[in-house]
């Protein structure tokens, strides 16, 4: 890994405004969670592939979290078709005491395209928004410039610690040292040091010194463009839309 989810590319995901993809994000979170229809889960899956790709995402991207994405459907998968062997009646196989139904297979099926649903809409923001755009946009909802640097810098804890772990088990192995438990240690100190002095050199900077009753800003707020409203337009009637077949029981 580089350090970061971000991809650099000049795809529309990319110029969206990060507050925007945001709100997206969280609409399909809810809507995914809220209603158990596969065809619109299904459907929301495909949707978002084609704003990846459309977004120019290299599908490398893509297959890299599939690659992690698919072992834990799976493993999903299999736990709950273990585990739900009297749900339903509609028998489709029988070993022994486990047994099958196509109430349990619809169950699975639901709860896999919930998880891969949830985890590509915030792939979709993680890979198209920068650190700067994160700072930008964590701003233009009101957030402190420290708690927005701070929460720009958490995003990509997880990718940054991998990036280090690799780090540090290829410079174990160089010296003949061993590497798995070690490197994993490793891996968190350098981690909370870089982070540490991340945070003195911007105390060094100035970035909380105030001038009289200034607050320091960023040098380019975030700004919504006819485009930014225009999609957001779209996920609220979408979501809107949504809500209604809910309601009515569709």
């Amino acid at each position: 890994m580089s350090g970061q989810f971000y991809v650099p590319a000049t795809g529309w995901l990319h110029a969206l405004d990060m507050r925007v993809k945001l709100c997206m994000t969280l609409v399909v979170v809810v809507l995914c969670s809220v209603w158990g229809n596969w065809m619109f889960l299904a459907a929301t899956l495909v949707i978002m592939h084609v704003m990846l790709l459309t977004g120019h995402v290299p599908a490398r991207h893509v297959g890299r979290l599939w690659a992690v994405l698919a072992p834990l459907c799976a493993f999903v998968a299999v736990v709950m078709l273990l585990s739900m062997n009297d749900y339903g009646t509609g028998v489709l196989w029988r070993l022994g005491w486990w047994r099958v139904t196509s109430q349990t297979l619809m169950m699975c099926l639901v709860v896999v395209l919930r998880i891969a649903d949830i985890v590509l809409a915030l792939f979709l923001t993680l890979f198209t928004t920068s650190h700067a755009d994160w700072v930008r946009g964590l701003t233009g909802l009101h957030l402190p410039l420290s708690a927005a640097r701070r929460m720009a810098r958490a995003v990509n804890v997880v990718p940054q610690w991998f990036a280090i772990y690799r780090e540090r088990r290829l410079m174990r192995a160089v010296r003949g040292a061993g590497g798995g438990l070690a490197a994993f240690s490793d891996a968190w100190t350098v981690l909370r040091l870089r982070e540490r002095r991340a945070s003195v050199a911007s105390l060094t900077r100035g970035a909380q010194m105030h001038t009289g009753s200034a607050k320091p800003t960023v040098m380019r707020p975030a700004h919504m463009r006819l485009m930014d409203w225009l999609v957001l337009g779209i996920v609220v009637l979408v979501a809107a839309g949504v809500a209604t077949m809910v309601a009515l029981g569709w």
